[in-house]
């Protein structure tokens, strides 16, 4: 067949059909017999049909092993990542089947889609000529982004505040990142960059015995930043290699210049997290006004029981939240600290002694004003959250 920008996207729509009929397949009794059969199936059997009635598609071979190593490099660092990250806060067990069985129903499941669908992108790509690559590899990650994102769990959900929020940062930034990659390199390589990259850092999640316990955020930075670092790096390459290129275009298009800032934002986001000995927590209450305003962010170490004395602020944990109050009372009984606590424009202590399990650790130092986002965020939680058990 010879190129044919219709039909290419005319089998774009096929698919974006296909994904919405889909999302009702999976909320009906078949959805088993539809996730581990027929969705595999069809996927594969769609990229057989595009191999036979396309024929063979041109690869551009002067970075095809430049960009392979790459996708290999992304795909360490991928795990490297995650590895550390887990260092700094706790590892879970693998919720994954790492039977024999478990390993094979993952591979057919998931994996064949990941090959069948990068495949297809590829050859829907390079299925037009030179001038409409960009406006297909386009629509067909859009596609692909809306498939994967459930319109249906989208339109049948409360759309809060929260859930927009989580939703584009956790699952609509990654995607649109990969997708990204993905596209790019099915332009200027072929389908395997991204089957490597997309399958490689899946048989991580997969197989391994153990995973961080990420925060969420968390995993939208790793799962965003480096595909675009992969990305930036693949058009370095390109660009390195057009001689129509200037030395300064090439230069500025070096991503070693921003990976020290990626670094340094992944590090203070970190930071913001508690992943480190220090935090820092936004006051969203006027209970240790003067000292402390709604607003500042107070930078709390952390430390035992011990190492507080009458006197210091503390936070300590309650059930569902935390509190930032000053020590009145120190006392010790049996090897057990406990300790009496009072916000500083209280009349009167805190009821409960916070016991030494309780304790967080203890203000350091303080930042005025700059906590108002989170406090903002935190109170639209607390709403949202009153609004569901009120049923408003």
């Amino acid at each position: 067949m010879q190129k044919n920008k219709k039909a290419t996207i005319i089998i774009i729509s096929i698919i974006l059909v296909y994904g919405l009929l889909a999302e009702f397949l999976l909320s009906v009794k078949i959805n088993t017999i539809y996730l581990y059969i027929l969705n595999p199936i069809i996927w594969i059997g769609l990229a057989i049909f595009l191999k036979n009635a396309l024929g063979k598609s041109y690869e551009i071979q002067k970075l095809k092993k430049e960009i392979i190593s790459y996708s290999f490099i992304a795909v360490l660092a991928y795990i490297i990542t995650y590895l550390i990250s887990g260092i700094f806060i706790t590892f879970g067990n693998n919720p994954y089947s790492r039977t024999i069985i478990g390993i094979i129903v993952n591979l057919w499941t998931f994996a064949t889609v990941i090959i069948a669908k990068e495949y297809i992108r590829y050859k829907l790509i390079n299925n037009v000529y030179e001038k409409d690559k960009n406006k297909i590899a386009v629509l067909i990650s859009i596609v692909y982004i809306l498939i994967e994102l459930g319109l249906r769990r989208i339109f049948t959900t409360q759309l809060t505040g929260l859930f927009v929020m989580e939703t584009i940062a956790q699952t609509l930034l990654p995607l649109i990142a990969k997708n990204i990659l993905y596209s790019y390199t099915a332009i200027n390589s072929n389908y395997l960059p991204a089957i490597i990259y997309e399958l490689g850092t899946n048989l991580y999640l997969w197989l391994s015995p153990i995973l961080p316990n990420a925060p969420w955020i968390m995993v939208a930075i790793i799962d965003s930043v480096i595909p675009m670092i992969l990305f930036l790096y693949i058009r370095y390459e390109k660009n390195k290699n057009d001689i129509f290129r200037t030395k300064e275009k090439i230069i500025n298009s070096d991503p070693r210049n921003i990976i020290p800032l990626v670094i340094c934002i992944i590090l203070a986001i970190w930071f913001a997290l508690g992943i480190f000995p220090i935090k820092p927590v936004a006051i969203a209450t006027g209970s240790m006004e003067k000292e402390l305003h709604v607003g500042d962010v107070a930078i709390i170490k952390k430390c035992n029981a011990n190492d507080i004395e009458e006197g210091d602020i503390i936070e300590y944990q309650m059930e569902g939240y935390t509190v930032i109050h000053r020590v009145t009372k120190k006392t010790q009984k049996n090897g057990r600290y406990t300790f009496i606590t009072k916000g500083d424009s209280n009349n009167t202590e805190d009821i409960e002694p916070v016991t030494q399990e309780q304790v967080i650790g203890k203000v350091i130092f303080k930042i005025r004003y700059v906590g108002y986002p989170a406090v903002w965020i935190h109170n639209l939680q607390t709403e949202e959250k009153l609004t569901v058990e009120t049923g408003n």
